[in-house]
């Protein structure tokens, strides 16, 4: 197996069930990594809070520390204030992290809306990975799709899934979507005899060099609905994405496929960008 491409996880939080889930997964990543983890509460000074904030935020961080020591990580934490997205996007900066993770929403308008504030602008603007994390089992990650285009970067992206996946023993798919802005979406599964197309050839050797024979599958349409259609069908719990799924003019036609699945998938996702 190759070097991990993530080797130093942070944690954002605000105490709330979400952000807890996601720490969760984010802690299960780092102890199958061999990643560091760390915990970081962000005081919202956009808002006005009761007085005992700060000491929500510390037993908020004292509760994952603890779910760290468990697992036999030590977690160092921090408690900072200041507007959340702008300030995990910071943290990140100054203290060289690979994967940023965070809860998706806060469950308002009865779902309606699916990623918050603070999630649709790390995603944005993180000079890391980012991962969402949804509500999934004790044993995530079982079930990873990985969207590739054939481009550098879904290389990229399809290696970190197969690490993952690898480090987890979690099933791998590579799914290349064919662009169709319109007719009928169509999906199937590459029998292991059928050669792979050139779009998914390079994520295929890949995926096999650290340590993962996955299923290959292509479909046609449109490349971010696709993704979360084969998720919510086939109960994926992690869907691991480039920042730019497609490229050139099909991804200004499409937009950005990363945000789509971001906020519509119904698990977790991963957004994978390298650090800069």
């Amino acid at each position: 197996m190759t070097d991990p491409a993530i080797r130093r996880i942070l944690v954002g939080t605000d105490g709330s069930p979400r952000a807890e889930e996601a720490a969760r997964q984010a802690l299960r990543l780092a102890t199958a990594l061999g990643a560091s983890l760390d915990l970081v509460f962000v005081v919202d000074t956009t808002r006005p809070h009761p007085e005992d904030v700060e000491a929500e935020g510390e037993a908020a961080l004292a509760r994952l520390a603890r779910l760290a020591a468990d697992a036999g990580v030590q977690a160092p934490s921090r408690l900072v204030a200041g507007d959340p997205g702008e300030v995990l996007v910071r943290e990140a900066v100054e203290h060289g992290i690979d994967l940023l993770a965070v809860g998706p929403d806060a469950g308002i308008l009865g779902g309606a809306i699916r990623v918050g504030r603070v999630a649709a602008h790390v995603v944005r603007e993180a000079p890391c990975s980012v991962m969402i994390g949804r509500e999934a089992s004790r044993a995530f990650p079982e079930r990873i799709v990985c969207g590739v285009d054939g481009s550098e970067g879904s290389v990229a992206t399809a290696t970190l899934a197969a690490q993952i996946a690898a480090a987890t023993g979690a099933e791998l798919r590579l799914l290349h979507v064919v662009p169709m802005l319109r007719g009928d979406n169509a999906e199937w599964t590459l029998d292991p005899e059928e050669p792979s197309p050139p779009e998914l050839e390079p994520s295929v050797h890949a995926a096999v060099a650290a340590g993962v024979v996955p299923i290959r599958e292509m479909a046609m349409g449109r490349p971010e609905s696709a993704i979360v259609t084969v998720a919510t069908r086939d109960r994926v719990d992690l869907v691991v994405v480039g920042h730019r799924g497609v490229s050139g003019v099909t991804r200004v036609l499409l937009g950005s496929v990363s945000e789509h699945v971001s906020t519509h998938a119904p698990c977790s996702v991963i957004v994978v960008r390298p650090r800069r």
